[in-house]
């Protein structure tokens, strides 16, 4: 490998702020506000980055600070707030050496929807996702025969963490309705943390002496951290980010405010030479564009989003970032070698074709690989289901089909649909790429699930229109008077149904 030394050249600080404060802003009146709830967040990264009790601190305060705001009142879209800004800062927590445990970010999010869901009362359990992780406890026998009990509890906790979160995160958003106000706070929510990401990235990134880029990731430019984990986090921003764009009331000053925001996490992503997190993200907002495109006015901002996009990219990015990386970076977007994960997906299938029923047990396919192979650590979810939970690993990849399927079918709205499409295919791109490794994938498949609250003047589907559920939870139809004819009891329904009768004094 022929590597290419750069060096850095002089950019702007980044910027970022805290996780309770995203779900009091109001998005297209208060995009200052937004800004400066980004902006905080890169001294913040800065000072976690600096100090590992300031890391632990920050971590330790969003679960404690989260957890009592939410039971502060019986509104669940406040744990779906400090969840998404969970998901959000699990990468910048792990960056920044914070003394919280290593799945602190799943268990923490999955334990907050659960007692969400107790607190109000709503604690009846979504059946597929529950028999989908309990599913994957029977191989759990395979490595309590091999392991010490300490070593048998560790690795149950760390491979079973982001199914148990993926449970978690279905039960929770599928008896969750949010309007598309809240959807946006909790996409700011949770692209503050991952700004303190970039900013991070982006001061190693640019104060290093020199960086050797070649044709791999690169640690430096990942702010020290797996790339992998941090080109994901950052592209799952620039997905969110671009749904402020394509949203026709999202304000000029807020969309001016996530543009730039999407370039700085595009950027970060980009240079982290981790093509996953970019190729994620694209391959979300085109699941979505795809229902988008049936709506005339949609189609429209489609156009001039992607067109602005292509610009920015071809034309201003791409030249600096090729010159500061002396063409590699081109160079390893070009390049449609699979790392190494053609070769762990062949080592998990043949361990399923010797253990088929069980499988080899949670953990245990990266011991097994560790002998035939430099690849260790599991890359694709759905073959690690294969190999560590054999047959019964087999049923819960079509239980995560079956539950992908009825969250696309519970959205009757053409953004309903639109979101849960993206969210569904980003999570299923993030566990084809990189398993779980992140509460993130179980965050946004969770997340297809909740319900779009629209207004009135809103499709559903092209043609039809919706009474704002919010404002009219229930709308029964007026029964036919005995003996009234058609005319009139369309006359007593539109009284009845809006309060337009006369003398009402509207």
């Amino acid at each position: 490998m022929n590597g290419i030394i750069a060096k850095p050249f002089p950019t702007a600080a980044p910027v970022n702020m805290a996780p309770t404060q995203a779900a009091g802003v109001s998005v297209n009146n208060n995009w200052l506000k937004v800004g400066i709830f980004f902006a905080a967040h890169g001294p913040l990264a800065f000072l976690m980055m600096s100090f590992e009790a300031i890391a632990t601190a920050h971590a330790l305060f969003v679960l404690v600070a989260g957890t009592a705001w939410v039971f502060s009142k019986r509104h669940m879209e406040r744990a779906a707030y400090v969840g998404a800004y969970i998901t959000g800062a699990e990468v910048l927590w792990r960056m920044t050496d914070a003394q919280v445990p290593w799945e602190f970010g799943k268990y923490s999010m999955a334990v907050l929807f659960i007692l969400a869901m107790v607190r109000a009362g709503r604690a009846k359990w979504a059946v597929l996702p529950l028999i989908y992780f309990l599913l994957l406890l029977p191989s759990s026998y395979m490595s309590f025969q091999l392991l010490s009990l300490d070593n048998f509890r560790k690795s149950l906790s760390f491979n079973l963490s982001g199914p148990f979160a993926l449970m978690a995160s279905v039960w929770f958003f599928s008896n969750l309705k949010l309007r598309i106000e809240q959807f946006q706070r909790m996409f700011l929510a949770l692209i503050g943390p991952v700004i303190g990401i970039a900013s991070v990235t982006a001061l190693i990134t640019f104060t290093a002496s020199s960086i050797r880029f070649s044709d791999g990731s690169n640690r430096i430019t990942s702010g020290g951290f797996g790339p992998n984990q941090v080109s994901a986090a950052l592209g799952l921003g620039v997905l969110l980010a671009i749904f402020f764009l394509l949203d026709s009331k999202t304000a000029l000053a807020l969309k001016v405010l996530m543009f730039g925001a999407m370039v700085l996490l595009g950027v970060q992503s980009a240079l982290t030479f981790s093509r996953g997190g970019l190729y994620m993200s694209a391959g979300g907002a085109i699941l979505a564009s795809l229902y988008l495109v049936r709506d005339t006015n949609s189609r429209i901002r489609i156009v001039l989003v992607v067109t602005a996009i292509f610009v920015v990219t071809n034309y201003v990015l791409l030249p600096q970032l090729d010159s500061f990386t002396g063409g590699s970076l081109s160079t390893r977007f070009q390049d449609t070698d699979p790392t190494g994960r053609d070769e762990i997906i062949m080592a998990d299938l043949e361990l399923w074709k010797e253990n088929p029923v069980f499988g080899v047990g949670p953990g245990m396919g990266q011991r097994y690989r560790a002998n035939v192979m430099k690849y260790v650590a599991a890359h694709t979810e759905y073959t690690r289901l294969l190999a560590e939970h054999g047959v019964f690993g087999a049923v819960a990849i079509i239980l995560l089909i079956a539950m992908a399927v009825r969250g696309m079918r519970r959205s009757n709205t053409i953004i309903g649909k639109a979101l849960a499409a993206a969210m569904l295919g980003w999570s299923f791109l993030f566990m084809m790429i990189d398993a779980m490794r992140l509460v993130a994938p179980a965050f946004a498949f969770g997340l297809a699930y909740a319900t779009v609250l629209m207004g009135a003047n809103l499709s559903l589907i092209p043609g039809r229109r919706v009474l704002n559920r919010a404002t009219y939870p229930f709308r029964p139809r007026p029964r036919r008077a005995m003996g009234a004819s058609r005319p009139a009891q369309i006359a007593h329904d539109r009284r009845v149904t809006f309060g337009g009768g006369a003398g009402d004094g509207r």
